[in-house]
Parts: structure tokens; C-alpha cells; sequence
């Protein structure tokens, strides 16, 4: 199942990304080592944590890390992408994924799947993947705060305000 920003496009305008996000699903550490080693062999190269496929770099993510991302694959569905069709992550869980990565780009694409997404599921998932701390219900409320961009326009730098020459 496809993650990340390939997975956004489905949902909104698309974004530009240099890299594909894959769930995997097995059902044990050895079963996703024999599935890794046997894409490592098809792969052109290895860029980091990334298979180098059709000269596109493939993070491959396991079911077994994490519960959140078996729950994101039961939940998929099928959408076309390009010729293939694949199955992507709902908004929902792109939103919780995107909320525990948190950087910057994650934050916008946040904003703008928020016009996308059934509010109640959004609730049901935050109750059953945040932590103790309510860390992601936090981020969220934070970002509702904030606006998305309209077309065209930048936000402004993240460092301290500097005059331009």
C-alpha cells in the first residue's frame, strides 16, 4: 500500500516528492527480511533506507513497527496512479501518519486533507493510535489554527526575520 505524498495526490492537487512510501504487510520480522532481501535484489541500487526501483527511491515500512500502519492498510483503497492502480491510505490515516513525521511539508499537506476526511473517523483514529500525551490530537488543533495557502502564495521563512538587500 502506497504512503506519503503519492498517496496525497489522490486527495489533493499534487505535490512534488523525489520518493514513494510502501506498507508492506507480513506477519513477522523474518517474513518482511526475506521480502526486503528479495526487492533488494530487483532493486537498481540503495540510496540510504531507500530501494532504488525504476529509478525512483522505495522506503518500505513493515506492518509489524507499527499498529497504525495495519490499520492504514485494512482501511485502503484502490485508486489509480498513472497506468497501475494501488491501493493508497485514506486521508484519515494519511493525517495521522503525516502528524507523527510532523516536518514542515507534512504540516501543509495536513491542511489541505482536512477539506477531504469524515470527521468522526478522523476522532475514532486519533483515540486509537495517540499517545498518552495526546501528542497527535495536539498537532492537529495546533494546525487547525493555522490556514492553508492559497495558490501561488509561500509561507514565510521558519528562522528569525531577516531584511533583504
Amino acid at each position: 500500500m502506497v504512503i506519503g505524498a503519492v498517496a496525497a495526490t489522490s486527495y489533493m492537487e499534487p505535490v512534488f516528492t523525489d520518493d514513494i512510501y510502501v506498507i508492506v504487510l507480513v506477519d513477522s520480522d523474518e517474513e518482511y527480511l526475506t521480502t526486503f532481501e528479495a526487492i533488494s535484489q530487483e532493486a537498481e541500487s540503495q540510496e540510504g533506507m531507500h530501494q532504488v526501483l525504476g529509478g525512483v527511491p522505495v522506503q518500505l515500512f513493515p506492518t509489524t513497527i507499527m499498529p497504525l500502519y495495519r490499520d492504514s492498510l485494512d482501511g485502503a483503497r484502490l485508486a489509480r496512479l498513472g497506468n497501475l492502480r494501488v491501493k493508497i491510505a485514506s486521508a484519515e490515516h494519511l493525517i495521522l501518519l503525516y502528524l507523527l513525521a510532523f516536518r514542515e511539508k507534512d504540516q501543509l499537506r495536513i491542511r489541505y486533507l482536512l477539506s477531504n476526511i469524515d470527521e468522526g473517523r478522523l476522532r475514532h483514529l486519533l483515540e486509537r493510535f495517540d499517545d498518552g500525551q495526546n501528542t497527535l490530537a495536539g498537532r492537529l488543533q495546533g494546525l487547525r489554527g493555522t490556514s492553508v495557502p492559497r495558490e501561488r502564495e509561500v509561507a514565510p521563512p521558519s528562522g528569525p526575520d531577516e531584511l533583504l538587500p
